[in-house]
């Protein structure tokens, strides 16, 4: 694993605008999830600051691709393709895996 390939990639303009155009996705369903899911709350306000186009891209890239091995193994396999090769399928996942980490941080933060 190389930090420097990963953090390339999290920068690529085409690759952040990839995960950001997913996390509209992810936010639209959660915006759309039961009421009932732990941390419905947080999560809906989080949704919220992504579609208003307040979260950062890039910062979201650099977790996405921390927190799933998959992501960051295709990167590292080919560094030049500034995840390029990365499915959206996986991009995906991983943003729904840490929405809610994402979310309960937000909700956190002093105002």
């Amino acid at each position: 694993m190389s930090s420097v390939d990963q953090i390339a990639a999290a920068s690529d303009p085409t690759f952040s605008g990839r995960v950001m155009m997913i996390m509209f996705k992810v936010a639209q369903n959660v915006a759309s999830e039961d009421p009932g899911t732990e941390h419905h709350a947080e999560r809906l306000d989080y949704s919220g600051l992504v579609i208003r186009g307040e979260e950062k891209p890039q910062i979201v890239a650099a977790h996405v691709i921390s927190s799933n091995p998959t992501i960051g193994a295709a990167i590292d396999s080919d560094p030049a393709a500034l995840g390029s090769n990365v499915p959206d399928g996986d991009i995906e996942f991983a943003l729904a895996s840490i929405w809610t980490s994402r979310s309960l941080a937000f909700a956190a933060a002093p105002p």
